[in-house]
């Protein structure tokens, strides 16, 4: 039998009490991780959201500081995943096809803040996740291929 143990005086109290049978100090909610089915609260989703986005502006200037300043331009990096990658990318970037990049970051931010389960909402953000990892790698490999454009 699982057993709790008042915080308060020791005693030893059944699994199911909510407060100690010796001194009446009442037993705080267990809290063990979330489970998938639990309420996300909003600070956590933004707390999320903003250390994916501020991985990724360290992950840009430790791999090149200047790549910093193509920001705008951040979601061409996924086009380089397709089949020769590079030169869709730099195309992409010329016809605007980057709007079209950060539309997905939107739909996918207002999915995660829509999403009122825990499970839901991280089976969302790795999805954010893998499209940010992919983008960073993908913008590396495109700006040294615009790099050597003459």
């Amino acid at each position: 039998m699982i057993m709790k143990s008042c915080p308060n005086c020791s005693r030893e109290n059944g699994g199911e009490a909510e407060q100690c049978e010796g001194c009446g100090t009442k037993f705080e909610g267990e809290r063990g991780s979330p489970k998938f089915g639990d309420p996300m609260p909003m600070p956590h989703k933004w707390q999320f959201w903003l250390g994916a986005w501020c991985l990724v502006a360290i992950a840009t200037l430790v791999i090149h500081p200047a790549y910093i300043l193509a920001v705008p331009f951040f979601p061409v990096g996924l086009l380089d995943w397709l089949p020769h990658g590079e030169e869709k990318a730099i195309e992409g970037w010329m016809i605007g096809a980057w709007v079209v990049g950060w539309m997905i970051y939107v739909f996918l931010s207002m999915a995660m803040f829509a999403a009122k389960r825990t499970g839901i909402f991280f089976i969302i953000y790795v999805i954010f996740c893998v499209l940010l990892v992919l983008n960073v790698v993908g913008c590396q490999r495109v700006m040294q291929a615009a790099s050597g454009i003459h």
